[in-house]
């Protein structure tokens, strides 16, 4: 359920996703609207939400794309989202700024709009829908400002403190802010929810086990950014052929299911290489068998990397593709497979290894 994020369109050659708790927002407002036919405002709410939220990353990608960096596709959360970067080495601290800090402009310039819009609409259900795309975008906005990763803000903060130090302590630097940022946002709610007056005790436990929520979504995508550093500084000079295996089989595309299963016993692998013409393809571990022919019709087109590639960039094309394992080739010629649980592995060892020897000087 974690991976599952829909296609829905492309825009500028980019993908344009719906994470699954998007989708599942926006079928609860349409299931909600059905029972109930007064909340379908409420179902067009959540509708105009999702392309506020998409005109907020559309400005980001568009601005990357101006500066030369090319947008792999874009994920679309109710809270934001997030625009996949296929070049990140290439992006530089003002470039990162740029890109950055123009989604909550974007954010804050639609919901001042939509402001000037409900002056001069008439009360009912639209000045509604208008009144709660003005707060919504304003909020967007504020929010994805704030000093915290994965927030635009803590990325702001941290291509500002580029200025003065190295990527890795910019991100040390702006992760303690994010978390001053953290504790005093609980603070703020702990405190907002003892002392408001007039709201039921229901509704101030909810925004506390919400403001909770999004702390730790928080945290962890501070977390995350650090160890994203970690890999892009220390593990660069690190090469697909580090962590090549061998340990697979290549079969032909009309090979038959039984002979296929002989091939997979002989060898004692599960990893089933599949060469038709231009492509290298791989039998899934979980293919059901039956239904099919031959070995093509079972296998998927997976990416080919050169050996001597950046091994992060083969993790970031599995990320990008949702696959584990890619085709390294020397010369155009198959010569093994990388697989991303030993790619992780090989950068985590190699990435410990260089901060003990930092350590250590």
């Amino acid at each position: 359920m974690p991976n599952f994020s829909p296609n829905i369109g492309r825009v500028l050659g980019i993908d344009v996703q719906l994470h699954w708790t998007f989708v599942v927002l926006i079928l609860l407002g349409f299931l909600a609207s059905m029972v109930y036919p007064q909340l379908f405002i409420l179902f067009i709410a959540f509708v105009l939400l999702f392309v506020c939220v998409f005109i907020h990353e559309l400005f980001h990608s568009i601005t990357a794309i101006r500066n030369k960096i090319r947008i792999k596709k874009i994920i679309l959360l109710p809270l934001g989202g997030a625009s996949v970067i296929d070049n990140t080495e290439d992006i530089t601290p003002e470039t990162e700024f740029r890109i950055s800090i123009v989604g909550p402009i974007a954010s804050i310039v639609l919901g001042l709009i939509f402001g000037i819009i409900v002056i001069y609409t008439p009360a009912g259900a639209v000045k509604q829908i208008v009144q709660f795309l003005f707060v919504v975008n304003i909020l967007l906005g504020v929010f994805n400002i704030m000093p915290a990763f994965p927030l635009d803000g803590g990325r702001v903060l941290r291509s500002y403190l580029q200025k003065k130090r190295d990527i890795i302590h910019a991100t040390k630097t702006s992760i303690k802010i994010s978390n001053i940022f953290i504790v005093l946002f609980l603070v703020f709610t702990v405190v907002y929810a003892a002392l408001a007056n007039g709201y039921s005790f229901v509704y101030r436990e909810f925004i506390v086990f919400f403001d909770i929520f999004i702390a730790l979504y928080l945290y962890d995508g501070a977390k995350a950014e650090l160890q994203s550093v970690y890999v892009k500084e220390y593990a660069s000079k690190l090469k697909v052929e580090a962590a090549v295996s061998k340990n697979f089989v290549v079969v032909k595309p009309s090979t038959t299911p039984y002979d296929l299963y002989k091939t997979i016993l002989k060898s004692k692998t599960h990893i089933v290489i599949v060469k038709d013409k231009n492509e290298i393809k791989v039998i899934p571990r979980l293919t059901k068998f039956s239904g099919f022919k031959n070995a093509g019709e079972m296998s998927k087109t997976i990416p080919v990397l050169d050996r001597n590639a950046p091994l992060t960039k083969a993790l970031d094309v599995m990320g990008n593709e949702n696959v584990g394992i890619v085709a390294v080739t020397n010369r155009k010629r198959l010569v093994g497979v990388v697989l991303a649980q030993h790619a992780e592995s090989i950068i985590g060892l190699y990435i410990s290894k260089r901060l003990a020897e930092d350590a250590a000087a």
